[in-house]
C-alpha cells in the first residue's frame, strides 16, 4: 500500500470546499483501503486555525467548524513527532526562505523517505530542490 506525507493545505480541503477538494477527499478515503497518510503532529492544529479564520472572517458556523475539527481528529492519519526534525527544518527554512511549519513537512518526507503531497507551490519547489519526491494532488 502507498504512503505519503500530506500537508495541511491538502488536509483542510477534505473538509472545506476549495480547488482540490475532490482530489483531497479521494486521497484521504484511500486510508480505508490501507494507504498511510503521515502528518506532522501540528498539521491538525494548522487545519483548526484555518477553521478559526473561516468562522471569524468567512461566516462559517461555529458548530460546523467544531464538527469538522472533531471529524479531522477521527481520521486514521499517522501522526509523527517533529522534535527530532527541528534542526533540519531550520536549515531547510533558511535555505529556501520557507516557514518552519512548511519546512517540517519537507524534513519529515526526507526522514521517512516518502513523497510529499501539497498544493503549496513554494513548498513543492523547495522539496524538489531538497531532493524530496513530491506527488501532485491531481493524481488522485
Amino acid at each position: 500500500m502507498a504512503a505519503y506525507i500530506v500537508d495541511a493545505s491538502v488536509v483542510i480541503q477534505y473538509a472545506i470546499t476549495q480547488q482540490y477538494t475532490p482530489e483531497s477527499r479521494n486521497l484521504i478515503s484511500q486510508m480505508y483501503q490501507g494507504h498511510r497518510l503521515h502528518l506532522p503532529e501540528f498539521c491538525l492544529l494548522e487545519c483548526t486555525n484555518v477553521l478559526w479564520k473561516a468562522v471569524r472572517f468567512d461566516n462559517l458556523d461555529l458548530a460546523i467548524a467544531t464538527q469538522i475539527a472533531i471529524e479531522l481528529q477521527r481520521l486514521p492519519f499517522q501522526i509523527e513527532s517533529v522534535l527530532p526534525l527541528l534542526s533540519k527544518a531550520l536549515q531547510i527554512g533558511l535555505t529556501y526562505q520557507l516557514a518552519i511549519y512548511d519546512s517540517l513537512y519537507i524534513a519529515l518526507a526526507e526522514q521517512l523517505d516518502l513523497p510529499l503531497i501539497s498544493v503549496d507551490e513554494r513548498q513543492i519547489r523547495a522539496a524538489i530542490a531538497q531532493n524530496v519526491t513530491t506527488k501532485p494532488i491531481t493524481d488522485f
